[in-house]
């Protein structure tokens, strides 16, 4: 979902978004101190992703200079602690999908982390989430509400199956992807004659790269 944007022009004739950055900014924290310059400096993402999928394309974003405040519930994104090769309490796949980016947590089942996500949605120009479809309104913050908090902003939703259909309410993973889209048959041993997945994490990746390009190109079209 995109809504109507408002534009600037440089001196140097760069045409950009016009971008209201006036939330305040106590409680949030830079991962490392350092970010990428680049084509979407002054654009501000809040990343409302998890897992792969999400925050692999806000990531991209930020490559490209975006300022992304990630929103981490409580306790932190399941993917902090990872799996395997930690780092004081980080794992590498989080800190390499969370690059260039500023935390923050809010618990958003409380009216006192609602407000300040109502704030930060006020002064973006893009949100991302990744949820199941109505996870969003369940929270007070479907389309229709980010419309009115924020006119221009950029709505990406990131989901396996889209938002209606039979399995639009069906928890969906990278393998599952694989499975039903054909992915894994085309895989298949002609001698077993039996589905084989990718050994890495396909879907996730092609849709992250997708989602980003979508999202410029909603910023700069």
């Amino acid at each position: 979902m995109i809504s109507t944007s408002r534009w600037c022009r440089h001196e140097s004739g760069k045409t950009c978004r016009l971008s209201s950055h006036s939330v305040a900014e106590k409680g949030v924290q830079d991962n490392g101190g350092f970010r990428m310059s680049g084509p979407l400096d002054g654009v501000r993402v809040i990343d409302l992703t998890t897992i792969y999928s999400g925050p692999i394309a806000t990531s991209i974003l930020g490559d490209h200079g975006a300022d992304v405040v990630k929103i981490e519930a409580p306790g932190g994104e399941a993917m902090r602690p990872g799996f395997r090769h930690q780092r004081n309490g980080v794992s590498g796949p989080f800190a390499m999908m969370n690059r260039n980016k500023r935390s923050l947590v809010l618990d958003l089942s409380e009216d006192s982390g609602k407000r300040v996500l109502e704030r930060l949605l006020a002064g973006g120009d893009v949100v991302v989430e990744n949820f199941r479809p109505g996870v969003m309104e369940r929270l007070g913050f479907g389309w229709d509400r980010l419309q009115t908090l924020n006119s221009r902003l950029i709505y990406a939703s990131i989901n396996g199956v889209g938002p209606t259909g039979p399995y639009a309410n069906r928890r969906v993973y990278d393998a599952v992807i694989q499975a039903i889209s054909g992915m894994a048959s085309l895989q298949a041993d002609p001698k077993v004659e039996r589905p084989q997945m990718i050994n890495t994490l396909m879907c996730d990746k092609l849709t992250s790269i997708t989602a980003a390009q979508n999202i410029c190109s909603a910023l700069y079209a």
